[in-house]
């Protein structure tokens, strides 16, 4: 019996969706901390980009693509940067090797499709507090697909 999974389509829309509600903050609100014992918005931007490394690169380095460069411009590029790395790197994985177990640095073993879930999920989560943010600042959101 042949397993098959779907695209990443999915997840590189939520990705964009996600880097889209980023986007719509403007400079001026990227400092701010929506409670006290929350991250700025910038942090929040920031740790979305770091989450998407952390899980991304060791898929690349089994496919043994050369390491990402990390010269953002702030956590916006960053995370556009991240959301890149991501396509780019899932891309290059062979549709057979979804079940292949990667290891992280810290000795622990996922495979490429439960990281893509990892991201998928961890994404999710933060796009909705950014999108709580971005309403009480009286900012309409991006439509959650729109072209993403």
């Amino acid at each position: 019996m042949t397993t098959t999974y779907p695209s990443p389509e999915l997840l590189y829309r939520a990705l964009g969706a996600t880097l889209a509600v980023a986007e719509a903050f403007p400079s001026s609100a990227l400092e701010n901390r929506p409670a006290p014992d929350m991250m700025t918005v910038a942090e929040i931007i920031d740790h979305l980009a770091f989450n998407l490394e952390y899980v991304i690169e060791p898929i690349a380095a089994w496919l043994s693509l050369p390491k990402a460069s990390t010269s953002a411009n702030g956590p916006i590029d960053r995370l556009q940067q991240a959301n890149a790395r991501v396509r780019d790197v899932l891309d290059k994985v062979p549709h057979e090797d979804w079940l292949t177990d990667i290891v992280y640095p810290d000795n622990h073993t996922m495979s490429v499709v439960r990281a893509a879930l990892v991201m998928l999920e961890h994404d999710a989560h933060h796009r909705g507090q950014l999108v709580v943010v971005l309403r009480a600042l009286g900012i309409e959101p991006p439509k959650r697909w729109a072209d993403s």
